[in-house]
């Protein structure tokens, strides 16, 4: 059993040594994707948890196929596929049309449940403070082109 053990270990290390070596992505991304990420993607920032099918949905949105993935790099493959003014708008609008998906769950919640309602207004609040950050991060980086 030891000798299976030992074998399996040293399978499991010579396999890591050319396989589990983390990728860098050395892509270079425009500071409006840092921008959205660090608004849109913590849960406690933005009132909503964007999930990976979320992330797809929204790629699907844009005609942009992305694959199953974490979802820092399905978040980096969906800004791959942003070029212009028009794809963005349509994908802070697919981002925009998901939070208002999320947030009316909430409001459910809130009807249903009133003594809940402290905790999902701030959570729709803060919803609405990152669609209006969406506007403001469309001007602000795509004005002119």
């Amino acid at each position: 059993m030891n000798d299976l053990r030992k074998e399996f270990e040293n399978y499991m290390q010579d396999r890591c040594v050319t396989s589990c070596e983390t990728e860098e992505d050395t892509y270079e991304y425009p500071d409006y994707v840092e921008a959205i990420n660090a608004e849109l993607m913590p849960p406690v920032k933005s009132g909503v948890y964007i999930s990976r099918w979320d992330l797809k949905m929204v790629g699907d949105a844009i005609d942009a196929s992305i694959a199953m993935d974490s979802r820092a790099r399905m978040y980096k493959m969906l800004m791959r596929s942003v070029h212009n003014k028009e794809t963005m708008g349509q994908l802070l609008g697919a981002f925009s049309s998901l939070i208002d998906a999320k947030t009316e769950a909430y409001r459910e919640m809130m009807e249903n449940y009133p003594s809940s309602a402290p905790i999902f207004e701030d959570k729709i609040q803060k919803a609405e403070r990152v669609k209006a950050y969406f506007d403001e991060v469309l001007n602000t980086y795509f004005s002119e082109e």
